[in-house]
């Protein structure tokens, strides 16, 4: 791999962005439903009963509320029975039964001081409670063809990511296709057991895949679980998501991915997950992956302590075993197109690069990292610098308190980063100063995405990786200060397209310098780099359809043709046969010898 000249790539202007519309898909709450300045945080009522994870439960205060106040708060309780993770899994496994409902909420409004419910005014209320939640299940979980229908008459659904993570997308935009679950077991490399995370993922393909039509077989039922599915003659292609992200991510870039594969004859499927801790996955303490105190690195420029990151090891733990699980299903790694990923994802991308491929041969198909975190030089070399990691390290373990989440959205988008460098918020970091209006519309759209599964523990694991990345890098060597070790960089086998945007080159970070310098360096590693001018950190959205069709080149592999003209064989045909050997005694010693 070399530095190559840096391109400047055509402007993109089908960007929706561009029309200065409201952002469509993203539904704000009412307010008597939310706590003040509070990032749209639920009010206590209604997360009271999302803590509860009980559908049963829920559904009975849901229609008591329908009965005493109505249906926006009756709806908003109704909501939380499916919208959280563990209360729909306990919805699933034990159907709420309608007859149950009817004798709580009896009992209920019975002791309620007065009020008398007539049997009929109950049953009201419970058909009101029920409808909603089923209607609620269907829209977020039934076909793909249908959710829009479904969703567009609910208007905003409630969730309560502090009290029961979601498992779909409720309050902002879906991705077209069928979206699954899959079981992900991984071996912590600090820790003594297992761990099983639940993720979401989708599959897009070339080919347009219409699962059979579903519809409730009868009244009040759930939406059953897709099966994966990859059409035959698809080469498979994984996408990374960046820090704190989603597999949603992945949405501006499929349409121009499968296309560039369809130009040049090759029919792509993308598969796009969510990351342990991240999106909707199912959300885990970060100490069940690693212990605090597991996380080290030096406290000075003369301390000796090993840099050590095993939560950035979990993660690319995590992509494997994700690969060997869904290939469980479906079969993939025989099919493996490639690895790509931006930022987080690149950070990823470039450390599969140094996988086993005796153990992971998928792997080497070929990989593509775009603006990769840990590109720069160890920021523990420097003493300004490595405030950055220890301010993260302040954060990960604080406990969840009331000003807990406002104070995770002021640091993350609205305060400026360390003045000693510039007076800049984090999200001027992630597009183009020249890319308007589209930068304040993705960043609000950030906002509004991680407000729907903020949690403590999506919090704290925001700050831990981040830490991580930033005292973890691809130019230091394997151990830091053991000049026998390789630098890491060396040890990248896979064949690679490494690529950066000119306007990510901030103080501190310098990316895209640091991305030109590394590709310098990987110099024994197969590949090519790709530098774009005029271009941010999020390449894929600013980018799409230039870079997707760099990707398509890049790991495109010709397929073998069938020789039609056989005219080559007509000499061998004619020339004379020699004569079959009938004496088979020859072979006598050698089926009697021993093993050789």
């Amino acid at each position: 791999m070399r530095e190559t000249p840096a391109v400047q790539p055509p402007d993109e202007g089908n960007n929706p962005c561009m029309q200065l519309a409201p952002t469509p898909g993203f539904i704000e709450p009412p307010s008597a439903l939310v706590e003040s300045n509070t990032e749209s945080r639920l009010v206590q009522l209604l997360r009271d009963a999302a803590s509860t994870k009980n559908p049963t439960e829920i559904l009975t205060r849901s229609a008591v509320a329908h009965y005493l106040l109505g249906p926006e708060l009756g709806n908003a309780l109704a909501d939380l029975s499916v919208t959280g993770r563990a209360a729909y899994a306990e919805f699933q496994r034990a159907t709420v039964s309608h007859a149950t409902l009817l004798a709580l909420t009896s009992e209920r409004l019975a002791n309620t001081e007065h009020v008398q419910a007539s049997p009929e005014d109950v049953a009201v209320a419970v058909s009101a409670a029920l409808d909603r939640a089923y209607s609620v299940a269907w829209a977020l979980r039934g076909p793909v063809a249908k959710q829009e229908t479904a969703r567009a008459p609910l208007g905003w659904i409630a969730v309560s990511g502090e009290d029961d993570a979601p498992h779909r997308p409720v309050n902002v935009p879906s991705p077209p296709f069928e979206q699954y679950d899959l079981r992900v077991t991984v071996a912590p490399r600090t820790m003594p057991a297992t761990l099983a995370v639940t993720t979401r993922f989708f599959i897009a393909s070339a080919d347009a895949f219409a699962p059979s039509a579903t519809t409730p077989p009868a009244p009040r039922t759930l939406p059953p679980d897709p099966v994966p599915y990859i059409p035959d003659g698809h080469r498979v292609i994984l996408f990374l998501h960046g820090h704190s992200s989603s597999a949603d991510e992945a949405l501006p870039l499929i349409p121009e991915l499968l296309k560039a594969g369809l130009a040049i004859g090759t029919k792509y499927a993308v598969i796009s997950f969510d990351l342990p801790n991240s999106g909707y996955a199912e959300t885990f303490a970060h100490t069940r992956a690693a212990l605090s105190n597991a996380t080290t690195y030096p406290g000075g420029i003369f301390d000796g302590e090993l840099v050590r990151t095993p939560i950035l090891d979990f993660e690319e733990d995590f992509v494997v075993a994700f690969v060997e699980a869904l290939d469980r299903i479906t079969p993939i790694k025989d099919r493996f197109a490639g690895v790509i990923g931006g930022s987080l994802g690149g950070n990823l991308g470039l450390r599969l690069g140094r996988r086993d491929l005796r153990a992971q041969p998928w792997i080497g198909a070929g990989i593509v990292s775009w603006s990769p975190a840990s590109v720069w030089d160890p920021m523990i070399r420097d003493e300004i610098k490595r405030k950055g990691p220890d301010r993260c390290r302040d954060h990960w373990d604080l406990p969840e308190i009331t000003g807990s989440r406002a104070d995770y959205f002021a640091e993350v988008f609205d305060r400026f980063i360390d003045p000693v460098f510039m007076r800049t918020q984090q999200p001027e970091f992630w597009y183009s100063q020249s890319w308007i209006p589209c930068r304040q519309f993705h960043i609000r759209e950030a906002r509004l995405a991680r407000r729907e599964t903020y949690c403590a523990n999506f919090r704290q694991w925001h700050w831990r990786l981040a830490g991580e990345q930033l005292i973890y890098s691809h130019v230091d060597r394997v151990n830091h200060f053991d000049n026998t070790t390789p630098w890491r960089y060396e040890l990248n086998t896979v064949r690679q397209l490494l690529a950066a945007g000119q306007d990510d080159n901030f103080q501190g970070s310098n990316i895209f310098d640091a991305t030109r310098t590394l590709s310098n360096l990987m110099a024994n590693t197969p590949g090519e780099s790709l530098f774009l001018l005029r271009t941010g950190h999020s390449i894929h959205v600013e980018r799409p359809a230039f870079l997707a069709r760099e990707i398509a080149r890049f790991l495109f592999k010709p397929q073998p043709t069938r020789r039609t003209d056989v005219s080559f064989l007509v000499p061998l045909l004619l020339s004379p046969r020699p004569p079959r050997r009938t004496d088979v005694s020859f072979l006598v010693p050698l089926l009697m010898s021993g093993p050789g």
